[in-house]
């Protein structure tokens, strides 16, 4: 049991890390090519993206609770997966027909709208890998 303990307290920042860095690349992704990320979003909303989309979500929030005695910000990882969790919910009550509009409301912004709103991702895939890799002063 103790090895599952360690295993689950080094493996779960560094899994977290990898996801910071995705978080990362979608948002630069954004931010250079606004309206290709979001018509690929748009197409992405065929079939079951939902789904894989909230999946990603619950992961990300099991990430942050489980990473949050690692962190730098352990009860802002802790509030944060809440509040993905509930992002999850909210996704797939959402549904296809009103995640599609809101896509398509997106894709009228100007694209400098969209690439300010995408900074957001990268800020907070840099929160996540700083929070994860700095040294705590308690530490």
């Amino acid at each position: 049991m103790r090895g599952v303990m360690h295993l689950k307290g080094n493996l779960m920042p560094i899994i977290l890390a990898i996801f910071a860095v995705f978080i990362l690349v979608v948002s630069c992704s954004a931010i250079v090519f606004p309206s290709e990320v979001l018509l690929f979003a748009r197409d992405a909303m065929i079939g079951s993206f939902i789904w894989w989309a909230a999946s990603a979500r619950i992961f990300l929030a099991i990430l942050l609770w489980f990473s949050a005695a690692a962190s730098r910000t352990p009860k802002t990882f802790k509030v944060l997966a809440v509040l993905t969790v509930m992002g999850a919910v909210f996704l797939v009550l959402m549904g296809f027909e009103r995640m599609l509009e809101l896509i398509d409301w997106f894709v009228t912004w100007p694209q400098w709208g969209v690439r300010l709103l995408s900074t957001l991702g990268v800020a907070f895939g840099l929160f996540l890998l700083w929070s994860i890799f700095s040294k705590r002063s308690d530490a």
